[in-house]
């Protein structure tokens, strides 16, 4: 397995292949040069270059995803908690430092790495608290929705799917919506479907690019998780990101 890493000499930068480092516990990726499709900041004009790297934090159970851009100015962070025994990554934030970067696809190399660093470790599962405004951002990720309170599951999938029941482009969902509700459940089966129900909504607006349409917005927000078996299932989806921005990454079968 082979990711573009940038190494330094006394003259001219050069790639090399991936160069991983086991500090403590964890397999951690040393220093990444990666693209983006939409980078405002370019090594010429065929190549959006930034750089990131992934670093422990004070305490064992942290580390940070930091990027800089190709002039070495620092473009955003990434804070990551290590849960249950190294079986969770808690996501407690992304950040992208300038409101100028904002859509650069800073945030979604900080994600990319954080997937890397969940598989090369057999970590199970991505958790993290959503804003409003991020949701979408996220579920591009297929990030599932996780919540648990049924009455707050409700209020989602009544206000913000089934008041779309008259837009032909969210039929199907809308449909599933219903039933769910007619079946009045409790149980665990049940709030597992509902999160199913508002994830298939997020990935249908995400389709029809309307995530950025003030009709859409969620507001508050919620928890969301991504598992290591989700990331999987969707392999080739993850790897035309990694692909996309930048990254020599493939998932392939040794990772099963």
């Amino acid at each position: 397995m082979i990711i573009n890493n940038f190494l330094y000499n006394n003259t001219q930068p050069q790639f090399s292949g991936i160069v991983f480092r086991k500090p403590h516990r964890l397999k951690l990726f040393n220093e990444l040069c990666c693209s983006s499709p939409s980078s405002k900041y370019t090594l010429n004009k065929n190549n959006k270059d930034y750089f990131v790297r992934i670093e422990e934090g004070y305490t064992d159970n942290s580390l940070h995803i930091k990027i800089d851009d190709n002039d070495f100015n620092e473009v955003g962070s990434s804070t990551l908690t290590i849960l249950n025994d190294g079986k969770t990554i808690y996501n407690d934030n992304i950040d992208v430092i300038s409101s100028q970067m904002r859509n650069s696809g800073a945030g979604s190399i900080m994600t990319l790495g954080e997937l890397i660093t969940m598989l090369e470790n057999n970590i199970d599962k991505i958790e993290l608290h959503s804003l409003g405004q991020a949701v979408f951002f996220h579920s591009k990720f297929k990030f599932k929705p996780a919540l648990n309170n049924i009455e707050d599951l409700k209020d989602y999938i009544i206000g913000d799917i089934l008041i779309h029941s008259q837009d032909n482009r969210f039929s199907k969902v809308c449909t599933l919506a219903k039933n769910w509700l007619y079946k009045e459940d409790s149980s665990a089966q049940y709030i597992e479907e509902g999160n199913n129900i508002l994830y298939e909504y997020l990935q249908t607006v995400n389709k029809n690019k309307l995530n950025k349409n003030k009709e859409f917005e969620i507001y508050p927000g919620f928890d969301m998780v991504l598992t290591r078996k989700h990331v999987l299932d969707n392999k080739d989806y993850f790897n035309k990101l990694f692909k996309m921005f930048g990254f020599d990454y493939q998932i392939n079968d040794s990772f099963y």
